[in-house]
């Protein structure tokens, strides 16, 4: 059985980084490590983990998407429209669900079929799907039945359920990635696009499906969101996609594509909630949050950067040592 040596995973920083805030943070205010305020800290984590597990793909696959938060408000405003006009819960499920695929696969094949750059393309969808969502709900905040408050606020023997989701999700995430066809051809397209094409993968395929992923996960996100609110809101997902990305981020998936981790997004989510509870509970102005995880997202943007040059600078010295070693031979 092949070991798993822990400090050589993508996502052990991170990881160490959150101990080693949970160790200052715990110092700091000794509430911090209650397990009421760590199981509060996971329920919010959620809706930003789940997301985070969809994004993972998009970016392994040289992709990224802008429009998640809208599609989340969008998936949450036909539920809420739905439940209020049918009163058939499960029909309303059904129909977001199945929207959420159709609004990330379009995103997708709009990407691949027409070579628009991602950030451009889900930028525009962003826009309309928030304004489709608008115009269905005219902007108004709708109440959800109390069945659907389980999806966010229950607990299935004693754990709260949108723990359980996100624990589940990051399990079918990570075997997704590591043990199908799928996630090796996403990283090889990732990796290099052209090169997948001479291959033969099936370029077009692939991307999509990242994109419905992210839109899946999007739709699960939004109803848990809407659960815990107590309904829908106008301004709900609003700036959740840039939360998303700098959790993949610093959870350790590569922006230039090919490489990334499913359990690293999921840590860099609880991070950056574990961020915002600990400067909560120092009694912080809420006026600086944004500035603080906008610092740990540049950060670990350099980071990011900073080991592609190093690991372009180790493949030059390699080809350079191996074509010496030829001509001398």
């Amino acid at each position: 059985m092949k070991k798993v040596k822990v400090f050589e995973q993508n996502w052990s920083a991170i990881a160490l980084a959150t101990v080693a805030l949970c160790i200052f943070m715990s110092v700091a205010s000794p509430a911090f490590m209650s397990f009421t305020n760590m199981q509060s800290v996971l329920v919010q984590a959620s809706v930003t983990a789940i997301m985070a597990v969809g994004m993972t793909y998009i970016i392994i696959g040289g992709g990224i998407d802008i429009s998640v938060g809208a599609i989340l408000f969008f998936i949450s405003s036909v539920f809420a429209e739905l439940v209020v006009s049918t009163g058939s819960y499960p029909l309303a499920f059904f129909v977001s669900m199945s929207a959420g695929i159709l609004l990330g696969a379009l995103n997708g094949f709009l990407s691949i079929k027409f070579k628009v750059t991602p950030l451009i393309t889900t930028l525009a969808t962003y826009t309309i799907y928030r304004g489709m969502a608008i115009h269905l709900t005219e902007a108004k905040n709708i109440p959800v039945p109390r069945e659907l408050g389980y999806l966010g606020n229950g607990s299935l023997f004693g754990i709260p359920v949108p723990i359980l989701l996100m624990v589940l999700v990051t399990i079918v995430g990570v075997y997704l990635i590591k043990k199908t066809r799928f996630g090796l051809y996403l990283r090889a397209v990732g990796s290099s696009e052209e090169s997948a094409h001479e291959s033969g993968l099936p370029i077009m395929r692939v991307t999509i499906l990242a994109y419905l992923i992210g839109g899946i996960t999007a739709a699960l996100a939004g109803l848990i969101l809407i659960a815990r609110v107590g309904g829908l809101q106008s301004d709900l997902g609003i700036g959740l996609e840039f939360t998303v990305i700098a959790a993949v981020i610093l959870g350790g998936t590569k922006l230039s594509g090919g490489s990334g981790t499913v359990v690293g997004s999921v840590i860099g989510a609880i991070f950056l909630v574990l961020i915002d509870n600990g400067l909560n509970m120092l009694n912080a102005s809420p006026y600086v949050y944004d500035t603080v995880r906008g610092i740990v997202l540049l950060i670990a943007v350099i980071v990011d950067r900073l080991s592609e040059v190093r690991k372009s600078r180790e493949l030059i010295k390699s080809s350079a040592l191996s074509i010496r070693n030829l001509n001398s031979g």
